[in-house]
């Protein structure tokens, strides 16, 4: 009976250090993506602002009304 004990004790403490090294792993991965999420949010938010920035010059009265007398002078 001792020995059974002693068995199921290590093999019980080796499975819980086998699944103690995968958790481990795997938070590792977790960890690893969100990190490549942030970075390519960051870029997508950069991106974002420079493509409202060019619109915004696009869209002002400024812009419109140099953009209407370049079009009478080549007219």
């Amino acid at each position: 009976m001792s020995q059974f004990r002693f068995v199921l004790v290590t093999f019980s403490f080796t499975a819980v250090l086998i699944f103690a090294v995968y958790l481990r792993g795997a938070n590792n991965r977790i960890f690893f993506e969100l990190c490549e999420q942030n970075a390519e949010l960051s870029q997508l938010k950069q991106e974002l602002g420079a493509k409202q920035l060019v619109l915004e010059g696009l869209l002002s009265p400024a812009a419109i009304s140099r953009r209407l007398k370049e079009l009478r002078i080549e007219n």
